[in-house]
Order: structure tokens, then C-alpha cells, then sequence
């Protein structure tokens, strides 16, 4: 109670005479009527006519009065015939803890004062020793107390509160309210210690947004916010109460399930997800379709959280390969995939820092006599640690990473090297292709960045082609369509690789400004006996030359396909049939004597 009396100041005489003037209503529970009407009395002395003293003589009548009016104070005696001793305060205070208590007693006891004071009321008053000059004091104090006892309660509730709720915001995500990286980890130990003990399982779902980052890029970060909201959302509707749900970040979000007896009982709750997916979200004025990747693995395949979550998490990258699948359950050959890839991506940064990766040149040449040789320039790495490493294994690594960059700027320098030694042999060629991923061409400042490596080479851009494969182009399409504008505005050829791999329509021919597309060597295979392939081609063909585009053939393998597609009007060549990837020095050699058999097209 120290707390609560140590703020009380002695009041002034002035003070006490303000408060005995005003208008007062005192509620008193004493059985006694003699005692009753003495303190009555008193009142009168102490505050005149503006008292009012409503007495009751037993307890059960306190919370009659007390429900019907708003009492200054109220005076108890502890000792009254239906209810008697120090719970009659707690009885009194818990209902109505607004309330000033004062309690009355003919015993001069002062451990009984102290424990009056413990239990809840502000005062004590002696029967034998009280006067009106006291007792004014003592409700003085009475209510000076209680309204700083409540001003305490007050200020400790809201020090509770705000407790509480930075407890909530060091546990959830701010943005989706769903539980964090931190929380998650806490409460999904304690979901596989209690698989452990009944010796069930436990499945752990790790998925992202599949292009989400293109979401940000053309909607803007307010609309990915808005859409990472939605999905939390969704999501809450799909788990039950005993499984967990959490954002680790960026797009990314875990359910942890509770304790099942089967493996098969996490099918229900992947399909209900899947569910949530198959209708649009709405983002402000737009209606944007998203599907996730989502990565399962079972407790207790994985015998703690956090082989748990990167097993899951390799099932998840897993399924993001896997184009109309976005659903993988984590296994050994996944696990293995994945360490090879991170082995590859390590030794990847070495190799170009020591000049491991080197270029070969593959023709491409002209059906017509007497024209300049093309080439494309191809990575090519051969690691001291790993051995040969083929393109398509360590390319896609790089594109997910700044490193495709740097592999870039090694095709460029090497170009300049093939360009230097042909003009030196007096033999020149024509444009060098160099591949770019869509991830390069998302970034703005790409083809500012690709001139400025074309400078330090001292390059001329008439000589460079850039190919970009068509599912990707058409991916990124808006992307694509700005970079593409800048470079051919700078003298850059734009070639589509792939044609016919992937979805590309006549639209995307007549709005993307292609120079050149390849035809994708599943076109090409077998086109000599294919009679529908030929209609395909020759009208592709045709409907790129009246868009002054120029149509190279990949994948050239016999003479009967090549003769076809010479027929059919394509204008450039390419394939093992011409020639394998060469090195600097076989290129420069091939420009200058050219494929052992010249083309032409047959009447």
C-alpha cells in the first residue's frame, strides 16, 4: 500500500473546506443504530446540508443501493450480522471498483487496519477515536486514494497492453498478421516434439508466388503488398486451427500441419490451397491470376525443423521447374539435384574470376553464295574442380543470379577477340549473337550497362545480335519491348530463339521488333517427310520476310532437312550439319573457307 499513500499530500484547511461545501452522498453499512446515528451526526457536523447519509444494518442491502445510485464513498463495518471480516471488502471492491471504502470498527486492532488497507479499502476509522474533523479527512483521503489507485491500475493496464502488443508484433508479420520466421520456428518444434512423442508425423508445406517479382515490377510494391494480403487470407481459410501458418518473407509462406497418423492426410489441405488459387485476385482495378510452387516434406523423414524446411524448400525450387506441376514432394534425387546445383553455383563464381569459361563459335551461314559467316558466340566451362560442365546446367544457375552478368561480359570480350582476328586476316564476317536471359532485360538499366561493355571493347554495335529465347520473351513481354526499343534504336540486331518451342502468336511477331527468328529445331527434325511441318514453316517464313525479318534454321543434322528448309525459303543456316561449336581460331578459319558444300535453292 505504499505505493498508493507515499503520492497523498496533507490536504489544507482551504482544501477540506471546498470539499465539506459541496454536494455529497455517503452510503453507510452499520448494525448498530446508536453508532449510526452518531456518525450521522457527524456528517451533519462535517459537510452540513449538502451530506446526504443513507444507512443500511446489513450487508446484503449494500449492493441494493449501490445499483440504484452513484455514492461519494462508502463507510463499512466489518462486523455486521449476515456477512463479517476482511472479505467483505473484496466483496464490495470487485464488483464495484470505483468505489471508495472505508472501514469502520470499534477495534483499534492495527494489524486489522493494515489488512484492511491490503485488501482494498483507502481508509480506517476508529469507532472510539473518529470526529467530524476526522472523518472529513478520512474521506478526503478516501477518494484521493481510490482515484489514484485507479490512475495506477490505469496506467499499469496500459503498460499490460502495450506489452501484449509488442509481444504480437515481435511474433507476427506486420504486413499479412500471420506469424513470423521467429514464432513459426518456436511453435513448429513444439508440434514435432509432440510428433515424436506419440511417434507420428508431421508435414511442412513451403511455397511461394510464381512471378511475383512481376507483380512488383508492373503493378507496383503497393499492389504486391495488396496481393501478399489477399493471400494470407485465403490461406487462413484453407488450414486447421491445430496446423500453423506463417510468412518467412518476401512471397514466401510455410504451413507446418499437426500430428498425422498418414502421409496421405496432408492431400486434403494441399488441394484446398490449390483451390484458393483457381480464381483471381483482385488488385485495385486489375484481376491478376497467381499459382504457387509449393515444396512438401514429411517429420520424420527430415528428424528436425530445419532439415524439415530445407527439404521442403528444395521441393519447392524443384516444382517451380516443373512447368504445369507446381506441386513437389521432397525426395533424395531432389536433395541431390540441389547440392549439385549449389556446388555448381560456387564453383561458377571461382571459375570466372580464373578464367575458366571460354566461348566456342558456332556459323551460321547464308544460303546464298559469296555472304559474310555469322556466328553465335556459346559458354562453354571446363572446371579444374568438376570437370565439364554443360551449358545447360550451369546457365540456368546463372540466370537466377547476378552472375549471368559476368558470363555476359566474358561473351563480349571474346567477341571482340573473334572480331580483331578476322579483321586481322583480312576476312570479314557478320554479326556475332550473344545469348541474354530475361532476367538481365528486366533490370533498366541492362542496355545502357551492354553499351557500356560494348565501349570497353571498343565494339562496334552493328556486329552484335542479341538472342533471347521466345518463351521467355513472351514471359517478360513488356519488359522485353522497352529493352528491345533502346538497343535497336543503338544499332543491336534482335534475335528469337526458339521459334516454335513455346506459345509466341503473330501478335507477339508484330509487336516485339525482331530482326531475325530461329526456327527451333523440333520444327526442323524430319521436315523432309513431315508434309504439315513444311505448310507450318513455309508460312512462318513468309509472314516474317513481309516483316523484314530474316529466318534462320537450327538444328541442321542431314542433307534432306537442309535442302527442305531451302526450299521452303529460309535465308540462313545453322546446325552440326555446317558445323559443331568451334574455337577462336577454327571460327576464323571458317570465315574465311566457308562450309565445304555451297547452297542454293532448287527451281
Amino acid at each position: 500500500m505504499n505505493l498508493v499513500r507515499q503520492p497523498m499530500l496533507e490536504p489544507s484547511g482551504h482544501m477540506l473546506q471546498n470539499y465539506a461545501a459541496s454536494e455529497h452522498l455517503f452510503l453507510m453499512a452499520e448494525d448498530n443504530p446508536i453508532d449510526a446515528a452518531m456518525f450521522s451526526e457527524m456528517f451533519c457536523q462535517a459537510f452540513g446540508r449538502s451530506v446526504q447519509l443513507v444507512c443500511v444494518d446489513r450487508f446484503d442491502k449494500i449492493p441494493e443501493q449501490l445499483n440504484t445510485r452513484q455514492f461519494d464513498a462508502l463507510i463499512l463495518d466489518l462486523d455486521l450480522p449476515d456477512s463479517s471480516g476482511i472479505e467483505n471488502i473484496q466483496k464490495i471492491k470487485q464488483p464495484y471498483p470505483n468505489l471508495p471504502i472505508i472501514v469502520l470498527t470499534g477495534n483499534d486492532d492495527l494489524s486489522l487496519a493494515l489488512d484492511s488497507l491490503q485488501n482494498g479499502a483507502q481508509d480506517y476509522l476508529s469507532k472510539n477515536k473518529v470526529t467530524p474533523d476526522l472523518l472529513t479527512r478520512s474521506i478526503f483521503y478516501a477518494k484521493e486514494r481510490k482515484q489514484s489507485e485507479l490512475e495506477l491500475k490505469g496506467a499499469l493496464d496500459d503498460l499490460y497492453t502495450k506489452n501484449i502488443q509488442l509481444e504480437s508484433l515481435a511474433k507476427h508479420d506486420s504486413l499479412t498478421g500471420l506469424a513470423n520466421r521467429s514464432y513459426f520456428h518456436d511453435e513448429a518444434n513444439h508440434i514435432l516434439t509432440r510428433a515424436k512423442r506419440h511417434e507420428l508425423k508431421s508435414a511442412l508445406l513451403y511455397f511461394d508466388l510464381n512471378n511475383f517479382k512481376k507483380i512488383n515490377d508492373s503493378y507496383g510494391h503497393l499492389a504486391g503488398d495488396t496481393l501478399l494480403k489477399q493471400t494470407a487470407d485465403r490461406l487462413r481459410l484453407v488450414v486447421r486451427e491445430s496446423d500453423f501458418i506463417a510468412r518467412l518473407g518476401g512471397d514466401e509462406f510455410v504451413i507446418i500441419t499437426d500430428i498425422l497418423s498418414h502421409k496421405e492426410e496432408v492431400f486434403p489441405l494441399i488441394q484446398r490451397i490449390e483451390e484458393q488459387f483457381n480464381y483471381p485476385f483482385e488488385i485495385g482495378p486489375h484481376q491478376l491470376e497467381m499459382k504457387p510452387s509449393i515444396g512438401i516434406a514429411f517429420y520424420p523423414d527430415a528428424d528436425n525443423l530445419d532439415a524439415l524446411i530445407k527439404q521442403a524448400d528444395f521441393a519447392m525450387y524443384e516444382a517451380k521447374k516443373n512447368k504445369g506441376n507446381n506441386i513437389c514432394f521432397y525426395s533424395e534425387k531432389i536433395a541431390q539435384q540441389h547440392y549439385r546445383n549449389k556446388d555448381i553455383e560456387n564453383h561458377l563464381i571461382e571459375a570466372i574470376e580464373q578464367g575458366e569459361l571460354f566461348t566456342a563459335f558456332q556459323p551460321i551461314v547464308s544460303v546464298q553464295p559469296g555472304k559474310p559467316v555469322h556466328f553465335e558466340a556459346l559458354a562453354r566451362w571446363k572446371s579444374k574442380s568438376l570437370g565439364n560442365i554443360r551449358p545447360d546446367e550451369f546457365i540456368p544457375i546463372a540466370e537466377s543470379t547476378p552472375l549471368i552478368n559476368s558470363i555476359t561480359q566474358v561473351m563480349t570480350r571474346n567477341t571482340k577477340l573473334l572480331l580483331e582476328l578476322s579483321k586481322h586476316r583480312r576476312q570479314p564476317i557478320g554479326s556475332i549473337s550473344i545469348n541474354v536471359s530475361a532476367r538481365q532485360l528486366t533490370c533498366k538499366n541492362f542496355g545502357q550497362t551492354f553499351l557500356q561493355w560494348l565501349d570497353e571493347q571498343n565494339i562496334d554495335s552493328q556486329h552484335i545480335c542479341l538472342e533471347l529465347t521466345e518463351t521467355q520473351a513472351i514471359e517478360n513481354y513488356q519488359q522485353c519491348l522497352d529493352q528491345f526499343m533502346f538497343l535497336r534504336s543503338q544499332g543491336i540486331k534482335i534475335s528469337l530463339d526458339d521459334f516454335g518451342s513455346g506459345f509466341a502468336s503473330t501478335n507477339h511477331l508484330l509487336d516485339l521488333p525482331f530482326d531475325i527468328i530461329k526456327l527451333d529445331k523440333q520444327l526442323i527434325r524430319c521436315i523432309d517427310k513431315n508434309t504439315r511441318g513444311q505448310a507450318l514453316v513455309a508460312g512462318t517464313i513468309e509472314m516474317a520476310h513481309r516483316l523484314n525479318m530474316t529466318v534462320i534454321a537450327e538444328g541442321m543434322e542431314n542433307f534432306e532437312e537442309r535442302q527442305t528448309v531451302i526450299d521452303l525459303g529460309c535465308d540462313y543456316l545453322q546446325g552440326f550439319l555446317i558445323a559443331k561449336p568451334l574455337s577462336l581460331g577454327a571460327a576464323a578459319s571458317f570465315s574465311q573457307c566457308g562450309p565445304s558444300q555451297p547452297f542454293s535453292r532448287q527451281s
